[in-house]
């Protein structure tokens, strides 16, 4: 078990680009192709991991880990996300400055910018299709669309803190759905 969880995050963490929100459709996957938890548990732990504080993906891992094999579990998840990054990084430095301005390296960051984004978009979809918003137009539905605009007018307008929209956004849920 261990050793499977070690290999999954380090092939995550290895081929994975765009960080943390892009890895977590990636992650996902796995955590659906081990049965490792259900699709609920597994959006419960990705919303506990973009709450915490630290690298969402890193969280994502730690919880996995954690909720799979206990402490031994978070610890090799993490392993396993970390040491590619690690790696790479270590390479990438070397030679990255003289590589930089060179047409075919920008070309080819150019061309993944767009793939990121649909990455991190399909992780909001993901989450959102698996949180149990009702598709039929209830005063939860309602509440939790107001929560998101509110949440992104607030960020985007007026520069709010994520902190603050996060801990906001927690007391307007105790506040509706208490």
């Amino acid at each position: 078990m261990l050793m499977n969880l070690f290999w999954t995050f380090f092939k995550i963490g290895f081929m994975s680009f765009g960080g943390g929100y892009a890895m977590l459709p990636v992650v996902g996957q796995a955590v659906m192709d081990n049965n490792w938890m259900s699709p609920q548990q597994y959006t419960e732990a990705i919303a506990l991991a973009g709450m915490a504080p630290g690298p969402v993906a890193m969280n994502a891992a730690v919880y996995v880990g954690y909720s799979t094999a206990g402490l031994p579990g978070s610890l090799v998840a993490s392993l396993g996300m970390v040491l590619p990054s690690a790696i790479i990084i270590f390479l990438v430095a070397t030679v990255f400055y003289r590589m930089y301005d060179n047409h075919w390296v920008q070309a080819t960051l150019n061309g993944m910018k767009p793939a990121v984004i649909a990455l991190i978009a399909y992780a909001a979809y993901t989450m959102t299709i698996n949180s149990n918003i009702k598709a039929a137009a209830t005063v939860s539905t309602f509440a939790s669309v107001a929560i998101f605009i509110a949440a992104l007018a607030a960020m985007i307008k007026f520069r709010v803190h994520p902190l603050a929209i996060i801990l906001g956004s927690g007391i307007v849920g105790i506040w509706i759905y208490a």
